[in-house]
């Protein structure tokens, strides 16, 4: 097996396989950079299938009642009005309970208001509740919208509208959010390696073969699949997180049996 072939097995055989790990003593340090960078997408691979196949199904499915279900209001610089020419309204979920409440009478929002909601929605403001007794305040008119493009005099807002809206952004965070992730997750592996290395700058006192710098760091890079594959079956099979310090011990406990075994490897050849 060469070397291109056991990087892109190793989530897998670094398991069990200790070729992975003589490749990557005899690579530069970027072996595990690009491994981590290898793992991230993965992760982002398996993330996105979760997201497909959990939440996206449920958002579609409630964008699709909201469609049915939410008041057309008409929007205009001096803010919104029910079409049917009512004062109130309410946005109520079978499942979730009251999403939003409209009110185009009231003219602020205390704690209490939006007690039993998530969202209050007023003629000239909407208000967002956060987490109890955090409510965000925003500005729906044109002046408190600020925006630089000139406003049209007027909007008809409703539920064909929101799902229109959904869509659009669907479509952009499909892109968006796998590269966002994949960055964060890289940088995360990565700074999670180099802590690791520093575990392996003291495995590495213990050997009979020391070794560079460049080679502890693969090899804490690639000794971590102990925890990231079986946490991954988890997740997918029976979803529940190992405790972040299960992990912390499993990775540590194959890294050191990681560099016996290479030491021993090097002794026999």
């Amino acid at each position: 097996m060469n070397k291109t072939l056991t990087f892109l097995t190793a989530p897998v055989t670094a398991l069990f396989y200790p070729r992975v790990y003589r490749d990557g003593i005899q690579s530069s340090a970027g072996r595990g950079v690009l491994y981590s960078l290898y793992v991230a997408a993965l992760s982002v691979i398996l993330i996105m299938m979760v997201l497909s196949a959990k939440v996206m199904p449920q958002a579609d499915a409630f964008i699709d009642w909201a469609k049915t279900h939410m008041p057309a209001m008409v929007w205009t610089p001096e803010g919104l009005s029910l079409e049917n020419g009512q004062t109130t309204a309410t946005l109520t979920h079978p499942q979730f309970g009251t999403i939003a409440v409209f009110n185009m009478t009231q003219t602020t929002a205390t704690p209490a208001d939006v007690e039993k909601t998530y969202i209050l929605v007023t003629a000239r403001k909407i208000f967002i509740k956060h987490a109890p007794g955090q409510i965000e305040e925003r500005d729906i008119t044109g002046a408190g919208m600020r925006s630089r493009q000139q406003l049209p005099s007027k909007i008809r807002i409703n539920g064909d509208i929101m799902a229109k809206l959904y869509q659009n952004i669907k479509s952009v965070m499909a892109f968006v959010i796998p590269f966002v992730l994949w960055m964060s997750l890289f940088i995360f592996i990565l700074a999670a390696n180099l802590f690791y290395s520093l575990a392996g700058l003291l495995f590495n006192v213990f050997r009979q073969n020391k070794l560079g710098y460049g080679a502890i760091f693969n090899l804490a890079c690639f000794s971590t699949t102990a925890a990231f594959t079986p946490t991954w079956a988890i997740l997918l099979l029976v979803p529940r997180l190992f405790p972040v310090w299960t992990g912390l011990l499993i990775n540590l406990a194959y890294m050191f049996f990681v560099f016996k075994i290479t030491d021993k490897n090097a002794q026999a050849a």
